[in-house]
């Protein structure tokens, strides 16, 4: 009865009246007054040197990804979902040891099925490349942007470091956003394609989840731009990719909640009300700043300039309803995803950046709408397209310079942990066999990557474990006392040596309480200090890090 009625009724469209003809991208459609990217994208086929000049940007990106990762220092997060990974003695046992981790299953059967097949520690680095090679060779041979932008975002920091150096489950989603943007616009009207690649994108990260209801967004606008309210075939096709999405994400959910990690999400005190929710959504420096190169100071007239950078790259996508609102509402859902539940870093906030480039990828093919005539937005819109087109330029050349900036540091010496010189220390010392306790308890978590049967002991927990839990259900507070007491009583029960890893804050000087997640806390008192290091004498201090991951050790003996 609704199929009669709504076939009856007369056809309403959103966003365009009637529907739009495949838009030209050439000067001639330009001047006609259609949709196109001027300084972003293009539309003409490929020439002979653009494609040479597309190899030679994969061919320098690979050089430089490789050197990149070879020489990087396996960090706590990487090591973390190898061992999880590698748990159990079968899949299922290794899916319940992941669930309420925090991350969906793509990940962990990727590094379990290669090291089923090649079982060495290297598939770890190896896989998390390889995902961020396919992505680089799908971005190269077929975005249709021009060559300057091309190579913004191929050597970005993002896709050259964060994604092929650490071995992480976000290259995997950075390319299922480049082949949902690939395949778009000729499997939009066929088959389930996209609504498979949108299940697996949802699968690779709880931020996917967010840009795959994007995705589902974008074309639903440009369904209604196209049909209006008129059902038909293409609605259809659209409820069933969404309902296949749809359980791609269910099944996302299913394995990560509920979490086991009850101190890692932001704590609220006193609620979230809306004021919290209004000051998330009108400040993007407070949720995407680490999108902004290292060297550059944090201020406010920084923080404001960086959040009309932000808002303003949307400006290049103004006339094309469905890729403008649809990146807006990304954005939007980011910033209150990172400033109200879990604090973003660098890899989460690049997810968006990714985004937005699927997204220009997008219009540039002639995707994402048209807003009805009425309304005049092409001449509202006016030179405020092309002034978006740059912000969106600038906002990729950025993270060039955070590229920079990571070469600038990799060549003076500083690794991104000290995980790999601290098992060559133990090995060096003969302790390569001593029970192992850190603060923070998760700075450890590398080491098994480079010293496989050093025993690790949790402080927090009271257990052995090469994975720790962000729970409140621990010891919250902890000094050198208490560490002193455990070592030795570990070292009494098992006859072993003890190690204590402990990042750089022992101070003589005066008190110290140092907060290391929600819930934790390392306190310390000049008496407290002297009593540790003179019962425990240090054995190596290292030197800086890019991360955080740097020690002070001290070994009992």
């Amino acid at each position: 009865m609704v199929n009669q009625l709504l076939s009856r009724a007369p056809r309403c469209y959103f966003f365009s009246t009637p529907p739009p003809r495949p838009r030209s991208l050439s000067g001639e459609g330009r001047q006609r007054g259609d949709f196109a990217i001027s300084i972003i994208g293009r539309g003409d086929r490929l020439a002979a040197r653009d494609r040479l000049f597309r190899l030679i940007l994969l061919l320098l990106w690979t050089a430089l990804s490789v050197y990149f990762t070879l020489g990087h220092v396996v960090w706590r997060d990487e090591m973390r979902a190898l061992s999880l990974a590698l748990t159990g003695d079968s899949v299922t046992a290794m899916l319940r040891a992941i669930h309420g981790e925090g991350h969906p299953a793509l990940w962990y059967l990727m590094l379990r099925g290669a090291h089923a097949v090649f079982p060495v520690r290297e598939v770890l680095p190896v896989v998390g490349w390889l995902g961020a090679f396919a992505a680089a060779c799908l971005f190269a041979w077929r975005a249709p942007f021009r060559p300057l932008v091309l190579a913004l975002i191929l050597f970005g920091a993002f896709f050259a470091f964060e994604y092929a150096a650490i071995a992480r489950n976000y290259a995997i989603g950075m390319l299922g956003l480049f082949a949902v943007a690939a395949l778009y616009k000729s499997r939009r009207d066929r088959g389930v394609t996209i609504g498979v690649l949108l299940a697996l994108l949802c699968n690779t990260n709880v931020p996917c989840c967010v840009l795959a209801a994007a995705i589902l967004g974008f074309w639903l606008v440009e369904l209604l731009g196209e049909e209006g309210l008129r059902w038909g075939p293409k609605y259809r096709l659209f409820l069933l990719n969404a309902a296949v999405a749809a359980a791609g994400a269910a099944l996302c959910f299913a394995t990560v909640f509920p979490t086991v990690h009850d101190a890692a999400v932001i704590d609220h005190p006193g609620g979230v009300g809306p004021v919290a929710v209004l000051k998330a959504l009108a400040t993007p420096a407070l949720s995407f700043w680490d999108l902004v190169p290292p060297f550059v100071p944090n201020s406010s007239v920084g923080a404001a300039l960086f959040g009309i950078l932000m808002f303003g790259s949307l400006l290049g996508l103004a006339r094309a309803p469905a890729a403008f609102l649809s990146a807006l509402g990304a954005m939007l859902a980011f910033e209150l995803f990172f400033q109200l539940v879990y604090p973003g870093y660098y890899r989460h906030q690049a997810l968006y950046l990714c985004y937005l480039v699927a997204v220009y990828w997008l219009v540039a093919q002639g995707r994402g709408g048209r807003w009805p005539e009425s309304w005049r937005i092409d001449a509202r819109v006016g030179r405020a397209q092309e002034v978006g087109e740059a912000l969106f330029v600038l906002l990729v050349a950025l993270q060039v310079l955070t590229t920079m900036a990571m070469l600038s540091t990799v060549r003076a010496g500083y690794p991104y942990s000290r995980a790999r010189d601290l098992a060559a220390l133990l090995q060096r010392e003969r302790l390569d066999k001593a029970i192992v306790l850190a603060d923070p308890d998760m700075f450890i978590e590398p080491l098994p990557y480079y010293l496989p049967e050093a025993p690790l002991y949790q402080m927090r927990a009271q257990r052995f474990g090469t994975v720790v839990r962000f729970t409140k259900q621990v010891r919250r507070e902890l000094n050198p006392d208490d560490y002193l007491a455990e070592g030795r009583r570990l070292h009494a029960a098992t006859g072993k040596p003890v190690v204590f890893v402990i990042q750089h804050r022992l101070r003589t000087d005066r008190p110290t309480r140092t907060k290391e997640i929600n819930f934790w806390y390392f306190s310390t008192t000049p008496e407290q200090v002297r009593r540790f290091q003179a019962a425990v004498p240090r054995i190596a201090a290292f030197a800086p890090v890019v991360s955080d991951e740097t020690y002070e050790v001290y070994a009992l003996r």
